[in-house]
């Protein structure tokens, strides 16, 4: 029995051989965040070379200002077990990195495996990674994947960090010059700290100028932001998140560093934005969001320390923006399907006429007697269209589709503004069918669209809630395209 064990523990260590290079597939993810398009992930390109795991991250836009750093956690999933979290539910591996975009030596890179006897994370021995940016694109490589398991299919998701900093240190004097309400309404401020000089770039956390106001045992601060819409929280696509943070330091003895700090952590999401409860290390203090961002700060606790009424102020604006790929699920590489190119695509004149643009990227459009097809139309325009459990269209009082319920929750479309597709995925004999169907005819364009870059990553058996949101042109964009919820 001793002679079995250690026979088969030396069999699970021994290396497998690498293989030759596999498909580059690349998963384009929504522009959620459209005031920051450099910060927003547009492709993940995946590809086993060898051994090796190589991974490229493209953002929307290349153009300054880049954020102080990118940073990344990509979850594997390529056996069974792994993590018990539900987000992150089966991964066995994960790559974490970070780099600076202003200088490339500021860079690491570990992998992490799951034990899945102490069920916790731990540093690999036998693995390892790199990270740089080639070309504009964030480029991960996973070293020896490939020799310690089969990654011919596995599973993959990564949340994406973008984080930048923007502080400004200025001599403050007290005084008195005045008690101001915290209520983060914009009005005529006093006493500029900052006048008519622009904060960060990015839109996000931009303000054009920092008032401070001072009742001898209270400190006013006020940000006015340099968009007329205020601080306004406008990304969209589930698996995204603005986190802003406020921070205002008050160094009140140089000998000692800092002596009294606040803090303040807003965050936004497509469901809506919430801000956490202000939190000071020494003293109290309040803080309002709204057409300004304005904070104060009790001095009373550090009176004493003061020297003349003088210290040095210094306040930093801070954003950590969080892109998921895919924004809910898993992608699937290595699924066995084919490329868009090798799928013919059939419905209702309607919608073939709509799509007809898209036909470059598919076999053919119109007609099928291939084993790959994808379907067009819901139940609005295939009366033969088939719902299950998963999915179904639902009508508005007019008795027309007006919407669609996925996994039990309810969506409704506003025609040519939003709208949802349900894009299903079903093996026959030894082929694929795809079906895309809309609410409308609009979010059936959008169901095709993303098929037509996506489908690759795609899991048989299981259905995908695309959403589409226009951005005010009427027309129907990849980058205004998500995956909403999965099935299956």
């Amino acid at each position: 029995m001793l002679r079995y064990s250690v026979t088969l523990v030396a069999v699970l260590l021994i290396p497998l051989m690498p293989a030759g290079a596999g498909p580059a597939v690349t998963w384009y993810d929504a522009l959620e965040l459209p005031s920051s398009p450099q910060i927003d992930v547009k492709s993940l390109s995946v590809q086993v070379i060898g051994s090796d795991l190589i991974l490229n991250l493209e953002m929307y836009s290349h153009s300054d200002p880049k954020p102080d750093y990118y940073t990344g956690r990509i979850f594997l999933d390529v056996k069974p077990g792994g993590e018990t979290s539900a987000d992150i539910r089966g991964a066995d591996y994960q790559i974490a990195f970070y780099i600076s975009p202003s200088n490339s030596s500021d860079r690491g890179c570990t992998v992490l495996a799951y034990n899945d006897v102490k069920l916790q994370w731990e540093e690999s021995k036998t693995l390892s990674c790199s990270v740089q940016i080639a070309g504009g694109k964030v480029v991960i490589s996973g070293k020896g994947f490939g020799r310690y398991m089969e990654l011919a299919t596995f599973k993959l998701k990564a949340y994406f960090d973008s984080l930048g900093r923007e502080t400004y240190r200025k001599a403050y004097s007290l005084s008195n010059s005045g008690r101001a309400t915290v209520d983060g309404e914009y009005r005529e401020y006093k006493i500029p700290l900052v006048s008519k000089q622009q904060g960060g770039a990015f839109s996000i956390i931009d303000y054009r100028e920092i008032y401070a106001l001072d009742d001898l045992s209270r400190l006013y601060l006020a940000l006015v932001p340099s968009s007329s819409d205020g601080i306004a929280c406008s990304v969209r696509g589930i698996g995204s998140r603005l986190t802003r943070n406020y921070f205002v330091d008050l160094a009140l003895n140089e000998t000692k560093g800092i002596d009294l700090t606040a803090g303040y952590t807003y965050s936004c999401a497509p469901e809506g934005r919430r801000w956490y409860p202000y939190t000071i290390y020494e003293g109290s203090g309040e803080i309002a969001l709204g057409k300004a961002v304005e904070l104060s700060v009790k001095l009373l606790p550090a009176l004493a320390k003061l020297s003349y009424g003088k210290f040095d102020l210094i306040l930093a604006a801070a954003f950590v923006y969080r892109d998921s790929v895919p924004d809910t699920g898993w992608i699937l590489y290595g699924s066995n399907l084919p490329g868009a190119r090798e799928f013919e695509v059939v419905g209702a004149r309607a919608d073939l006429d709509m799509n007809e643009d898209l036909s470059e990227h598919f076999k053919s459009m119109g007609s099928a007697s291939g084993i790959f097809r994808i379907g067009l139309g819901g139940p609005a325009a295939d009366p033969s269209y088939q719902a299950d459990g998963r999915a179904k269209f639902l009508k508005g009082s007019d008795g027309l589709y007006r919407g669609v319920e996925f996994n039990g929750k309810s969506y409704w479309a506003s025609y040519r503004q939003r709208d949802y597709a349900v894009v299903k995925v079903v093996r026959v004999g030894e082929g694929y069918y795809c079906s895309a169907a809309g609410v409308t005819r609009y979010g059936t364009r959008a169901g095709l669209m993303w098929l037509a870059h996506n489908v690759q990553f795609l899991s048989p058996g299981s259905a995908y809630l695309i959403s589409w949101t226009d951005d005010g042109d009427g027309a129907v964009e990849l980058g205004e395209i998500g995956l909403l919820d999965v099935s299956g």
